[in-house]
């Protein structure tokens, strides 16, 4: 007698899968990076960072951006305008120093942009790769990772050939060639092909 799983059910196997699958391909990927340049494979605490959820939440917020076609000057600046007035509307839940989801009233302050700073993500955006500064993927994440955690995972996929991390006067500039975003799109076509009904 077959038995017949609930959608749900087949949905939570596929996440789990396609996650599990995500994280083994970012780990070969460094492992073959490195090794065609002659270095040493990633280390035991790499590969714990390299399965971490961060790193998920990094390749999700690339996904989001390339797919979202957030390219063009307008699209960044509209982008960035929305994320202040998140960050405002989350200040207003704050309480004795905190939001309502436990984040500290001065941490969201810092995760605002100023307009110099969004001036600066434009102009290095402006020949069609976006590309951001170090500081700023960590003020856009601030809700799922603090700053120093966001900046290790960077120099980490960076160091794994899946970002591109270049020094630029006093600034650490961070764009992708779409390798991680083509991982975590594999990812997610995992699930939707899971619960999508065959025809």
């Amino acid at each position: 007698m077959s038995t017949q799983f609930s959608r749900e059910l087949i949905c939570l196997a596929a996440m789990r899968q396609a996650r599990a699958n995500f994280f083994d391909r970012v780990v070969d990927h460094a492992e073959t990076w490195r090794r065609d340049r002659g270095e040493d494979d990633p280390t035991r605490d790499e590969r714990k960072l390299l399965r971490s959820e961060g790193v998920a939440q990094i390749a999700e917020f690339f996904f989001a951006i390339l797919e979202g076609g957030v390219n063009s000057p307008a699209a960044l600046r509209s982008f960035f305008e929305r994320h202040n007035a998140d960050m405002s509307a989350l200040l207003e839940t704050c309480e004795r120093g905190y939001t309502r989801f436990g984040l500290s009233e001065s941490r969201v302050k810092s995760a605002m942009f100023k307009d110099h700073q969004i001036d600066l993500v434009v102009h290095e955006s402006s020949h069609g790769v976006v590309t951001f500064d170090q500081r700023s993927i960590g003020k856009i994440l601030t809700q799922v990772m603090s700053y120093e955690s966001c900046r290790t995972l960077l120099i980490l996929l960076s160091g794994a050939g899946l970002l591109k991390r270049r020094d630029f006067r006093a600034v650490v500039l961070i764009s992708s060639d779409g390798t991680l975003e083509s991982l975590y799109k594999d990812h997610l076509r995992y699930i939707s092909g899971a619960v999508t009904p065959q025809t």
